[in-house]
């Protein structure tokens, strides 16, 4: 039995503990341990809602054999730094999907994935490593969504539509099909995204538009 360990102490981690025990593996072949903070400490006045035990940071933490470990940090840049820090040090990271999620068979997952809550992968789409989808985020058919993306709540990726690594997806946003959006884009909350997004840009409203903002190309 591995021990998972979620990788953060705020807002999100919490969500997360919430629904561990309805996740695929979850008893089996893995059950929780605690928390670690990132590279910045969350005040430990926070920690009181936390449902487990902080066991140190990502620096400190002494990796056991039976560890495993997921990140909950939302932004892609944090992410991939927090991950990235992790994977040196050889930790071992698993996908949590939860078991209202719908994964087609015929779809290429990678590693490290968050699949949350009502949320669905369809028909012969591809899904990078360490992606994060929050509750009810959907992706299409034929889909390709790059490594370290993350997509908060009711975002829907439609059929055929290619997203670069590092992107973010802010709440109720959507690309219609066959639509690329660069790596490392942001598109904003409730955006909708009608025509090519490049990368390092940042899209705002219906239709999406590019707000004159600093390029997050990486």
């Amino acid at each position: 039995m591995k021990n998972l360990i979620i990788i953060g102490t705020g807002a999100f981690a919490r969500e997360l503990h919430g629904y561990l025990k309805r996740c695929i593996g979850y008893g089996t072949e893995w059950t929780f341990k605690g928390y670690i903070d990132g590279d910045v400490k969350v005040s430990e006045e926070d920690y009181v809602k936390l449902s487990g035990e902080v066991l140190g940071d990502i620096f400190n933490y002494e990796i056991q054999p039976d560890d495993v470990f997921t990140c909950s940090m939302a932004v892609p840049e944090i992410r991939k730094k927090i991950i990235n820090i992790m994977l040196d040090r050889s930790a071992e990271f698993i996908s949590i999907i939860h078991d209202t999620a719908i994964v087609q068979d015929n779809v290429t997952l990678g590693n490290g994935l968050i699949v949350s809550p009502y949320c669905f992968i369809n028909d012969h789409s591809v899904v990078g490593d360490y992606v994060m989808m929050n509750g009810l985020a959907d992706i299409g058919h034929d889909s390709v969504v790059g490594e370290f993306t993350c997509m908060m709540g009711h975002v829907d990726i439609t059929g055929g539509v290619k997203v670069g690594k590092g992107c973010f997806f802010g709440s109720g946003s959507r690309v219609v099909p066959h639509c690329e959006v660069g790596d490392y884009a942001y598109v904003g909350a409730g955006a909708v995204v009608l025509k090519p997004v490049k990368e390092g840009t940042t899209v705002f409203g219906n239709p999406a538009k590019v707000l004159p903002v600093p390029s997050r190309k990486k």
